[in-house]
């Protein structure tokens, strides 16, 4: 099977495609089969046929119901996306905008439709989630109508966002002290996303390869996910474990901090180079595994319940504390603006604000009177001397 693709291999050896052409009148979907003896030859084919119907598609889905448009768009685009980035906009679909949308037709939707949308999804979503889904209404209008006849400008007000957790310099130092009483991977994995700011999927891609101690730095080239298995057979599970590229399709690589160096050199010449490290096998520590252990630890530590996601929003902003440039930090993030590293990823804390307030300067009026006092009494001397001199 290639995930995402609609592509299978038969029992037979022979491989199959699939390409969707709407639902029928039972509500189940109606797929064309396309075979061939190879995978390639089955991909030109499929590619071919969806071309061919694409204009007869935009004529057709123009007059359909958005929920038929919104799949045909949703199975021909799955080839441009990664398999997470498919099923992410599937269960948006399904959950938030079909439910509203259910028996719409593409041709009725209006700038009012849509705002009466929002009004529902702004009271429950956060900034991104409506973000997501106003992507994908685009992307379903322009494929249907090759225009867009609404502004998708819907965006949860600043008040209204939640302020993101970071670590305190008492929780930093409580869990670090925790990690340094311990020996074992998982601990190594919880103190590099706090000395790295790496994503969890990251972390858990990560293998001994990747660090490099002789330039110091750890290589990003992968991220594991579990996923849920959208082309299963009834035998297969229901999620599978996706290693796919860093998100934004961008390999880079992080300088190592000074105490994280001594203690991977220690471990690496333990386990090969292809071995996972957080599990020092061959088989990678799955994300919400790695999670369970995280609030394991931080409730031994005594610490309020966080995300692991914390790790990273503490890593970049105690780095905007100590003077980073923005631009470095942006790149060691991994993300594709220096915007996004500003707005979503730099959260200052109190201390360092009280610290900062005392670099502004103002004239001290009180020394300024004094300063003032002193001309004036400088003038009337050298007023009375004159004086004297006339006379």
């Amino acid at each position: 099977m290639r995930t995402g693709q609609n592509i299978y291999k038969r029992r037979d050896g022979r491989w199959e495609a699939r390409v969707f052409l709407g639902k029928k009148a039972n509500g189940r979907p109606n797929f064309k089969y396309l075979y061939a003896s190879t995978y390639r030859e089955v991909l030109l084919q499929k590619n071919n046929y969806e071309k061919t119907i694409s204009l007869k598609n935009t004529q057709l889905l123009s007059n359909a119901l958005f929920s038929d448009a919104a799949y045909s768009w949703l199975l021909n685009s799955a080839r441009h996306w990664k398999p997470a980035t498919y099923m992410k906009y599937k269960n948006c679909l399904d959950k938030y905008i079909l439910p509203q949308w259910k028996k719409l037709y593409v041709r009725e939707n209006q700038q009012s439709t849509y705002d009466r949308l929002m009004e529902v999804l702004l009271q429950q979503l956060s900034g991104s989630s409506i973000q997501t889904i106003n992507t994908i209404i685009s992307g379903i209008l322009k494929y249907t109508l090759n225009y867009l006849p609404v502004k998708c400008t819907g965006k949860v007000s600043e008040h209204a966002k939640r302020p993101l957790d970071i670590l305190s310099d008492n929780e930093s130092c409580k869990l670090l002290t925790y990690l340094d009483s311990r020996n074992d991977l998982i601990s190594i994995g919880i103190r590099l996303a706090l000395f790295s700011g790496i994503r969890l999927g990251e972390l858990c891609a990560l293998t001994w390869a990747d660090v490099d101690l002789d330039e110091q730095v750890l290589h990003i080239r992968h991220t594991l996910q579990r996923i849920q298995n959208r082309n299963r057979l009834p035998e297969d599970s229901k999620t599978v474990l996706y290693i796919g590229s860093p998100k934004n399709k961008r390999e880079r690589s992080i300088p190592l901090h000074p105490q994280m160096i001594p203690i991977l050199e220690t471990y690496k010449s333990r386990y090969p180079a292809s071995y996972y490290l957080l599990s020092g096998t061959l088989s990678p520590v799955e994300p919400r595994k790695m999670t369970r252990h995280f609030k394991k630890i931080i409730k031994c530590c005594g610490i309020r319940d966080l995300h692991f996601h914390t790790l990273r929003h503490t890593f970049a902003t105690r780095c905007v504390e100590s003077g980073m440039q923005i631009k470095a930090l942006s790149e060691m993030l991994g993300h594709s603006t220096v915007k996004i590293t500003m707005d979503r990823y730099v959260h200052l804390s109190m201390s360092f604000k009280q610290s900062q307030i005392t670099i502004l300067r103002f004239p001290d009026s009180k020394e300024k009177n004094r300063q003032n006092l002193s001309q004036t009494d400088r003038e009337v001397r050298e007023n009375g001397e004159d004086t004297e001199d006339l006379s």
